[in-house]
């Protein structure tokens, strides 16, 4: 993320990093921002899945723009089943930015979902 993050600066967005689900949480109430970006596999801990649920729960948060960031060409391939049901029904629209995607395409992804 911190590669991701630098790039996304010099394109005039700004970023905070965090490294945890309830630092990311706790930034997250004391800012409000307008898109969390977050890595779905954080280790050791909870995950990206885990952190949309979390957020998506928070009526504090419940508006900020979601998305997840991975390199895995299949991000639900590890999920058990009940899981993947689970993750599906709660989170639907949240959309899964690659990061194989250069920093122009990433930054017209998220230029796109901050104008919905």
């Amino acid at each position: 993320m911190e590669i991701a993050s630098v790039k996304l600066q010099a394109e005039g967005f700004d970023t905070v990093i965090t490294h945890s689900v309830p630092e990311a949480l706790a930034k997250a109430e004391d800012l409000l921002p307008d898109l969390i970006l977050s890595d779905i596999y954080m280790p050791p801990g909870p995950n990206g899945w885990e952190l949309a649920l979390a957020v998506r729960r928070d009526p504090k948060l419940q508006h900020v723009r979601f998305a997840l960031f991975t390199s895995l060409r299949d991000p639900m391939m590890d999920l058990a089943q009940d899981d993947r049901a689970r993750m599906m029904s709660e989170l639907k629209g949240i959309p899964i930015f690659s990061k194989v995607d250069d920093v122009e395409e990433l930054d017209k992804k998220i230029s796109t979902l901050l104008s919905h």
